[in-house]
């Protein structure tokens, strides 16, 4: 079971900075409320406040390090919210309320108060599972199950708004599938107006029954504070992300190597869009592996239709390491028959090295579509680069001639020949060995002749960041 929360800023504020939830054991014998009658809400929601509360706790995070089992002068103090969903004391909450902490309190309404430790994060959704360090049981809560929640329903938030203690609030969902800035590209939020300020990050949203429906994670508001927009992450992927932790440490999710943006297509004079176009490609992974290439238009992935790239970066998201999925590819203006098959990778941990070379000013990249790890000084036949693919929109960003191709200077290996020769990431490679250079893969292949031949070094033209170009030469040993 689980639940989960994001981000915003600046104008969407974070929940979870400096702020407390408090949590105590819930009634075995209590039972789920509903409404007593069908002409609006109970006279009170007293009964179903005491039944859920208790498993709602407040978290404190110490970051900074310690001397002499104390927190260094510049230590500093977080708080937010969490709320247990195993009876033996797993609290979900978000990612950003532990981030970087070196020491993870857990307190109850009751007084009482355990150290807990991390089991696993997820930024791509905001969420973290961790764990009470105590040999007892607690009780807990459970996600919903059921139709699909539906705005105007009913829902009760409680959290710990600025540090004053633990605080309900009531309100109804007042859209779904809502996005929101730096969301990325796996989560459509529930909004409500229940009051929610900052220090109810990672709290429960729940029915009046006392399920969780969502994670409350973040607000909109230009002064800090509640102005009845509030967006929490939605139970049904809370839950999943949160097995996800508790079973393997991480959120597994399938891994394609491409950056993606939206498709478009004209008819009639007219502008649609449809599908997700291939923007650029990682080398070694595995769109490289698989044959797709730089402008194919991923219209399905196995039985799922594609209507954008947000689409197809959750279709992957849900693949498993090992799949092999059937992309339907419309290349040019021809559907290639059969489709192209894909043996998905595990996508990448360190969110930091997933960016990739898209040149999209405007249309959304997939994160499941990103660039290898940063490579070692052995990377591309030894030469110490690690190159994407570029598509026609990003050559036209830098200002490239339209004669000209090339392929993207993702990162250099430190130590490695190429960095010490000036070659940088953001940089061109426009040609190798006197050749022009259009792919990745046609990079790779006039190394592997060179070294056939003997050579012990390369000629390259870089194109610099600003643009200008010149030859130099990098090592093959």
């Amino acid at each position: 079971m689980s639940v989960f929360y994001k981000t915003l800023k600046p104008v969407i504020t974070l929940l979870g900075v400096a702020v407390m939830v408090i949590a105590v054991p819930i009634s075995s014998s209590a039972k789920p409320l509903g409404m007593p009658n069908e002409q609006g809400l109970p006279k009170s929601l007293a009964d179903l406040i005491e039944h859920v509360s208790p498993a709602v706790v407040n978290i404190r995070v110490i970051t900074g390090g310690y001397a002499a089992n104390r927190p260094r002068e510049d230590a500093t103090e977080g708080q937010g919210s969490g709320f247990i969903v195993t009876s033996d004391g797993k609290i979900v909450t978000n990612f950003h309320v532990i981030e970087g902490g070196d020491k993870i309190t857990v307190d109850f309404a009751n007084g009482e108060e355990f150290e807990a430790k991390i089991i696993g994060t997820d930024h791509e959704t905001d969420i973290a599972v961790i764990q009470i360090q105590a040999k007892r049981n607690f009780d807990y809560v459970g996600f919903y199950h059921g139709p699909e929640v539906r705005i105007g329903d009913w829902v009760l938030a409680i959290g710990n708004p600025f540090g004053i203690g633990q605080s309900s609030s009531v309100g109804i969902i007042s859209a779904t599938l809502r996005k929101r800035v730096e969301s990325g590209s796996y989560v459509d939020y529930l909004q409500t107006d229940a009051t929610v300020n900052r220090g109810n990050s990672g709290g429960p949203l729940f029915n009046f029954k006392g399920e969780v429906i969502g994670v409350n994670s973040a607000i909109f508001s230009p002064t800090g504070a509640s102005v009845g927009i509030a967006f929490a992450v939605p139970h049904t992927l809370a839950e999943e992300i949160v097995a996800d932790i508790i079973k393997y440490g991480k959120v597994k999710r399938g891994f394609l190597g491409a950056a993606l943006r939206e498709a478009e297509y004209t008819q009639n004079g007219a502008v649609y869009k449809g599908g997700a176009t291939i923007n650029s490609i990682g080398a070694g992974t595995p769109a490289e592996i698989s044959g797709l290439q730089v402008e194919d238009v991923i219209l399905r992935i196995n039985n799922t239709v594609v209507r954008n790239a947000v689409e197809a970066t959750r279709a992957i998201g849900k693949l498993r390491a090992g799949d092999i999925a059937i992309f339907e590819i419309e290349r040019g203006d021809t559907i290639i028959p059969g489709g192209v098959r894909v043996n998905i990778a595990e996508r990448p941990d360190n969110k930091d090295k997933l960016t990739i070379a898209t040149g999209n000013t405007g249309g959304a990249v997939a994160p499941s579509a990103a660039a290898p790890a940063a490579p070692k000084a052995n990377s591309m036949y030894n030469t110490g680069l690690s190159l994407v693919d570029l598509g026609a929109t990003f050559r036209e960003s830098i200002g490239m001639r339209v004669d000209q191709v090339g392929v993207y200077v993702d990162s250099v290996a430190l130590g490695s020949n190429a960095a010490r020769k000036g070659i940088k990431s953001g940089m061109v490679i426009l040609e190798a060995d006197g050749k022009p250079v259009a792919s990745v893969r046609a990079f790779g292949e006039l190394v592997r002749k060179a070294q056939e031949k003997g050579q012990r070094s390369l000629v390259v033209k870089i194109r610099t960041l600003n643009a200008s170009e010149h030859y130099t030469s990098i090592s093959l040993n």
